[in-house]
């Protein structure tokens, strides 16, 4: 990794990293049943919109109108520790580990988290990046279109968190590929498809662009659920979708796609710049925004100011984001 700590002076954006090529790890777990058993162990999953807001409702109402797809999520490791039995052997995957070292460039590689994915046939999901984490400006204190928009801006990369991330998957039936641009959304897409066998791709998901590709036939209807929806197996190779304690759907095992997603923080030094405080922020952004002679109002609360961050998100969003 090429050092990227510069003192930032508002509009002047610093210089990123290049984007690592993705490698694959085959194969990428000894006993890959084992891992794939432990879906079932671990359930039920609740739905990814429980947790993960697309983003910010605008005056129209327009977040509010989307429909919450049947796509769920659990977490099995958090802060470098496993939260269920046999995590550890995912969050410590020595070859996990040596990809991350590889793909970066850095022997400084801390495993921090596994999420698990349980996604029922759906459309295709949006071309995205995943939510990016800055020191001293994390998802614990901070609403995600506040963290993405601080991503796309540009203006806070020597306060990224750099992560690498290792996915891979459990699927062996129609559509589900993984999708994705290793050399920028407007070069060629990419694609892993199922069977995907015992498989990983380490990547950087916080700035390579990628998506799930619609799964099923393409034709499935989506069932009605709201963000309180969970997914759980039935004990008869059945996965079933509840809601307000009504069954909504009911899916066969082999319908069900299944993903392992782990991050782990690289650096390339040991120390850690000067954590970003809410006043530099909002410094950095005036300044540039000044720059750019965008007329707006300092808000007095800009993490809870709709306005705000609907103002941040025009001027700075990647319409790419929408493909």
């Amino acid at each position: 990794m090429k050092a990227r700590r510069t003192a930032h002076s508002g509009h002047q954006k610093p210089c990123a990293p290049p984007v690592p090529k993705p490698i694959r790890i085959e194969p990428a777990f000894e006993d890959r049943e084992q891992i794939r058993a432990m879906f079932k162990r671990y359930a039920p999953y609740r739905a990814l919109a429980s947790y993960a807001p697309e983003g910010v409702e605008d005056e129209t109402g327009e977040e509010a109108k989307r429909p919450v797809l049947p796509w769920f999520r659990g977490d099995w490791a958090l802060s470098g520790k496993p939260l269920v039995e046999g995590a550890d052997v995912i969050l410590h995957n020595e070859k996990f580990r040596e990809a991350a070292r590889t793909a970066f460039g850095t022997s400084l590689v801390f495993p921090e988290f596994i999420a698990v994915n349980i996604n029922a046939p759906m459309p295709a999901c949006t071309t995205h990046v995943d939510n990016p984490s800055f020191y001293g400006a994390t998802r614990v204190d901070y609403p995600l279109p506040y963290l993405r928009v601080m991503g796309f801006s540009g203006l806070f990369e020597a306060w990224r968190v750099v992560r690498a991330t290792t996915l891979s998957w459990f699927y062996d039936s129609d559509g589900g590929n993984f999708d994705y641009w290793p050399d920028g959304i407007d070069g060629p897409m990419r694609s892993e498809r199922p069977p995907f066998g015992n498989l990983a791709l380490c990547l950087d998901t916080d700035r390579l662009y990628h998506r799930i590709s619609a799964i099923g036939d393409g034709n499935t209807e989506l069932p009605a659920i709201s963000a309180a929806a969970e997914i759980q197996p039935d004990g008869e190779d059945n996965w079933t979708i509840l809601d307000g304690g009504k069954v909504r759907a009911t899916y066969p095992s082999h319908k069900i796609r299944f993903s392992i997603l782990w991050k782990a923080e690289v650096r390339d030094e040991v120390s850690r710049p000067e954590n970003l405080t809410l006043d530099r922020i909002m410094a950095i952004f005036i300044a540039d925004l000044r720059h750019r002679g965008i007329a707006f109002r300092v808000p007095s609360d800009p993490l809870a100011d709709t306005g705000w961050i609907l103002l941040l998100q025009r001027i700075y969003a990647d319409s790419t984001t929408q493909r």
